[in-house]
């Protein structure tokens, strides 16, 4: 032993001080808390309509074969992941296949039921079968992953015409959080293991992105760097680099916004042409907008919002606007839209940079997992599960700051006003520069007829905020409520000079006008 001692002393004290140093830097991640839990990236969401993608630039996909009664109604996926009746791949001979492209105005999870979605619509206005329209629709995918779900799985089903109904979120560099389950990447088991036991091994394993453990921490971060820095560019292109080799036609319709009092296109370009038509358009693809044909088809004083929209939420059409659009696109594969010429090389350099500034990459880069996994939650309709989440945040820290205003929103939005007090009144504790705490609680407070108070509560803000329109309106109305038509005009006036055109300031400053007659 002596002997072993001398020839391999300094080796063994080598390898045990290592082994030494192992344990202590384990115990130091352990204590201070440096490796997330396992669970952020092995935990599976059985409750999720969607699963992981190991591509990168779809971030996940519809699991097949789910189907559910949710508060809309039935709610099938077939057996190739769509939201769609059963499809055969290859197509029927004498069959004319419309592929609608596009993400959750098509897709119409949690929003329609089976019978109502575009796709279903549009197919019924073909009753000899010889027109089949498939759903490729996916809640929350940008014009790149709309068109890479369409090289990857939909070119197999052979269409002749490829509709993409393009909403404005799209210019968006990312697919947003849909799903909590992770996991995808081939390794070696000995590093799931090492992964699962050793805090330390997690801690590198995530920092260097050993194995492709770093990406898999943070699907969103993999995702936007797959999908770059202008997605709707690089979609177009691609798309039309699919149609030339596949031989199907491309018809591009932009999505309006149904508001109270019009239809609208939120992408202009300070020109009646829209952006997504300046892109669309050097790529020799055909752009053809349908909100006339909304307008048109609309009684005089019809409410665009609440009549084709699903909760009136602007933008998901309900059975009515599903029905209607479905005539529209009938109309329009008829016409033979005639595409710009594609030039190769051609560009419109100031249309791609107002592309790029479109994106809201920043804003959801910026949230938290925990915001992510929420956010998810919400997508999926799952109110209660999300509503869940918020309230073991605030067990957990009562202090929690955008867990407390999620659930003071939530309350407020359900009339729990009582329950949603405490919560708003926190966020502004930890930050009284959160706009829409304060006028919330301002809006709650009017309702339980506490006026004065809700006026000082936004007076303060103002004291902080002079130039935060959001605060002039509320002060506004709230004051309006509490018969001060003084204090209200002067406040609507100002919001007014700060965000002109707004439905909802119109008709307040109406309502002024009225009630200032009366008196």
């Amino acid at each position: 032993m002596k002997a072993l001692l001398r020839r391999h002393g300094k080796w063994l004290l080598l390898i045990g001080s290592s082994a030494l140093g192992l344990l202590l830097c384990e115990g130091a991640v352990r204590v201070l808390g440096l490796a997330p839990a396992v669970h952020d990236i092995w935990l599976d969401d059985e409750s999720s309509f969607y699963q992981r993608s190991t591509n990168a630039i779809l971030n996940y996909e519809i699991k097949p074969g789910e189907q559910r009664d949710l508060e809309p109604g039935r709610t099938t996926v077939n057996s190739h992941g769509r939201r769609d009746l059963p499809r055969s791949v290859e197509k029927p001979d004498s069959v004319r296949r419309i592929l609608l492209l596009g993400d959750s105005v098509v897709e119409g999870i949690n929003y329609v039921d089976d019978e109502n979605t575009l796709s279903r619509q549009l197919e019924k206005l073909y009753p000899d079968g010889r027109t089949e329209v498939l759903n490729f629709g996916t809640s929350g995918y940008c014009t790149l992953a709309e068109v890479e779900l369409l090289r990857t799985k939909g070119l197999s089903f052979q269409p002749d015409i490829v509709v993409v109904i393009f909403v404005v979120n799209d210019y968006d560099n990312f697919n947003p959080e849909t799903t909590t389950a992770g996991g995808v990447r081939d390794r070696p088991d000995w590093s799931k293991r090492l992964f699962v036991r050793s805090h330390l091994f997690r801690h590198l394993a995530i920092h260097q992105n050993w194995f492709g453990f770093g990406d898999e921490a943070d699907p969103a971060i993999l995702n936007r760097r797959a999908i770059g820095d202008n997605n709707v560019v690089k979609g177009l292109r691609l798309l039309q680099h699919l149609a030339n080799e596949n031989d199907f036609r491309v018809i591009i319709v932009p999505w309006p916004v149904f508001e109270d009092n019009g239809i609208t296109y939120p992408d202009r370009t300070g020109t009646p042409t829209l952006l997504i038509e300046r892109l669309a358009v050097f790529n020799g693809l055909p752009v053809v907008p349908i909100a006339d044909r909304f307008r048109a088809a609309l009684e005089p004083g019809a409410n665009p919002r609440t009549l084709l929209t699903v909760k009136g939420d602007r933008m998901h059409p309900n059975a009515i606007g599903a029905r209607l659009a479905a005539g529209f696109l009938k109309d329009i594969i008829a016409t033979n839209t005639l595409a710009p010429p594609y030039i190769e090389g051609a560009s419109d350099a100031e249309a791609v940079v107002w592309a790029i500034e479109q994106s809201g990459q920043v804003a959801v880069g910026a949230r938290s997992l925990g915001q992510r996994h929420y956010h998810s939650l919400m997508r999926q309709a799952r109110n209660d599960d999300a509503l869940a989440y918020l309230r073991s945040l605030t067990r957990e820290n009562p202090r929690h700051p955008w867990a407390n205003l999620l659930l003071g929103r939530h309350l407020y939005r359900d009339r729990e006003y009582d329950a949603a007090k405490p919560h708003l009144r926190m966020v502004l504790e930890l930050n009284p520069s959160n706009v829409e705490a304060r006028h919330l609680l301002a809006y709650l407070l009017s309702t339980q007829g506490e006026h004065d108070e809700a006026i000082k509560l936004l007076q303060q803000g103002l004291a902080r905020l002079p130039q935060e329109p959001n605060l002039h309106f509320a002060l506004g109305a709230v004051s309006l409520t509490n018969s001060q038509f003084e204090l209200a005009a002067r406040h609507l006036k100002i919001a007014q000079e700060m965000t002109p055109d707004q439905p909802a300031l119109e008709a307040l400053l109406t309502q002024l006008s009225q009630r200032g007659k009366t008196r």
